[in-house]
This record gives structure tokens, sequence and C-alpha cells, in this order.
């Protein structure tokens, strides 16, 4: 939650190291005229780890926008929380339902 009572949701970006991964992880909220409240990059052992703060985002439009950053190919895995929900990839959530 934020400080003033709306949701927040955090991106979670593990990708491959390359100079375009940033931007096009960024690119996603600039689509939609947002600027993210934090961002924040590491790169270590051959990985890139990106930390993404969005507030005002529902919970179906971050959803949408993770899923857009797991289609790309430089993104190797994506975890979205908005407020205290975690949410997992559709994905994972298909192959929980038929286990």
């Amino acid at each position: 939650m934020d400080v003033d009572g709306g949701t927040v949701s955090r991106f979670d970006i593990v990708a491959r190291p390359d100079p375009q991964t940033l931007a096009r992880l960024i690119n996603y909220f600039a689509q939609r005229a947002l600027i993210p409240r934090f961002v924040e990059a590491r790169e270590t052992d051959g990985i890139v780890r990106v930390a993404i703060e969005q507030p005002g985002l529902s919970a179906h439009e971050a959803g949408i926008i993770a899923d857009k950053m797991r289609s790309n190919w430089l993104v190797e895995e994506v975890g979205l929380r908005c407020g205290n929900v975690y949410q997992m990839p559709l994905s994972e959530a298909v192959v929980g339902r038929a286990a």
C-alpha cells in the first residue's frame, strides 16, 4: 500500500544483460504515459535484476504490463506484487490448477 492508501505495483524482473534491457522495460510504462516512482537495476554475474514500483495501476493493468515484460526475449522472469498480493504468471496459474 502507498502512504495515501493507493495500491503500488512492484515488478521484480530478472533479465539478460543487454544495453536495451532497462529501456525496453521502462517503455512499457512510457507507452501508458506513466513515470515509475522507483526504478533500481543491478547487474551481477551476467544477470540484470530490476525492481520497478508504479502507484495507481489496477491489478489488471499491472498484470498486462507484467505479461508484456514476460514476452520480451531479454526477460527471464517477472514477479508482480500489487499491494500485499503476489500475482503469479498466467502459465504458472494454469499449471497449478491442472495439477
